[in-house]
């Protein structure tokens, strides 16, 4: 292959990587992902406009994962969501709002990663995050069925610590946890969204 195509090819694998695209996922993982999740209120909304973002003061009321002690998060007051000029696109919460947040930390700033507001999360939600989600299971996608439109392609049968997401899958309500004897299984909590 010569410099040329291979230019190209690293081109287009950075511009896949870090454009918005459509990628399948499941909600547990944005959930593994995230650093942090947690319910938070959003007491004000400033724009800065030297970095183009959104910064939040946030009172966390309720802590759903964390890498730290949770009185760190619970002390959490600043979370940074992106601005209008984002190639994914805003990151705009409501004022005197209860959001559903998962969260990371980089440079040293609480950032946003996904959300969603409070009244559109039920027990359900909250029982999968806090007691059905395993995040030491691989969860794989048949990316080359669903991009390529081939209706034979099949994965390979999951080993002990994967779980294969179904052509028919819910996104939110599916998980994937370790059973009794340790292997990973997949199933469904709650309505199908």
């Amino acid at each position: 292959m010569t410099t040329v195509p291979r230019l190209i090819l690293v081109c287009l694998g950075v511009t896949l990587c870090e454009s918005c695209g459509w990628i399948p996922k499941v909600e547990q993982e944005d959930f593994c992902s995230a650093q942090y999740v947690f319910e938070a209120d959003i007491l004000e909304r400033v724009y800065l406009s030297e970095e183009r973002r959104y910064s939040y003061n946030i009172r966390v009321k309720e802590n759903f994962k964390t890498n730290t002690r949770p009185e760190t998060v619970r002390g959490m007051a600043t979370i940074i969501g992106d601005g209008p000029m984002d190639s994914c696109g805003p990151q705009i919460l409501e004022e005197n709002t209860a959001y559903l947040v998962y969260a990371y930390t980089d440079d040293g700033n609480l950032r946003l990663s996904e959300y969603r507001k409070m009244q559109f999360v039920n027990k359900q939600d909250i029982t999968r995050m806090t007691r059905l989600y395993d995040c030491s299971c691989e969860i794989r996608w048949n990316l080359i069925k669903m991009h390529t439109n081939t209706q034979n392609a099949s994965l390979p049968p999951p080993t002990s610590n994967q779980c294969n997401v179904p052509d028919n899958y819910c996104s939110r309500s599916f998980y994937c946890q370790r059973n009794p004897a340790g292997i990973c299984k997949m199933g469904y909590l709650g309505q199908c969204y």
